[in-house]
């Protein structure tokens, strides 16, 4: 072999070490709603409000988010906008999304009373549904499936956001 060829071996061989490299190494950006961001362990919850109603407010914690394939679940707060100050009377729900199947249901649901800990999670034997485009549903599934995030605020806790007043 010679001087020439072994310099183009061994260049080719660099190039596939780099590109096989390249291949396999974990990604270090996402794209979150257009924009790059990088990819972070949860740190706890971080509650946004993504539907707002007369009588109650709904928000998401896209940080419970837990995914088995194309099936996931997600925490749901459906909080009263008329209870009186001090109050933190609220519903936790945790939804079951197949997120290509477009299907949802509550899994299980508990009642927090006025001291705003959630009581004990009962089982909703709710069935899977359709999702229909731009529903309730809709909106959790690609908050959840997609990673997206609503417009801020958000709050580490259902309390934390009944005392910024429900905005």
């Amino acid at each position: 072999m010679t001087i020439r060829n072994s310099a183009i071996a061994m260049a080719l061989v660099a190039l596939l070490a780099g590109a096989a490299q390249a291949q396999t190494a974990p990604p270090q950006e996402e794209v979150l709603g257009g924009t790059a961001a990088p990819v972070e362990e949860a740190t706890g919850p971080e509650w946004w409000t993504f539907s707002r109603a007369e009588a109650k407010h709904y928000l998401i914690d896209v940080n419970s988010v837990v995914r088995t394939g194309d099936e996931l679940t997600v925490m749901v707060a459906r909080v009263p906008t008329d209870t009186a100050a001090g109050d933190y009377s609220h519903q936790v729900d945790q939804f079951g999304i197949r997120c290509n199947g477009r299907q949802s249901h509550v899994a299980t649901s508990s009642d927090a009373f006025e001291d705003g800990v959630p009581g004990e999670a009962y089982d909703t034997d709710e069935p899977w549904e359709s999702i229909a485009r731009d529903s309730f549903d809709d909106a959790i599934r690609e908050i959840s499936c997609e990673n997206m995030r609503p417009s801020p605020p958000s709050y580490d806790s259902v309390k934390a956001y009944i005392d910024a007043g429900r905005p």
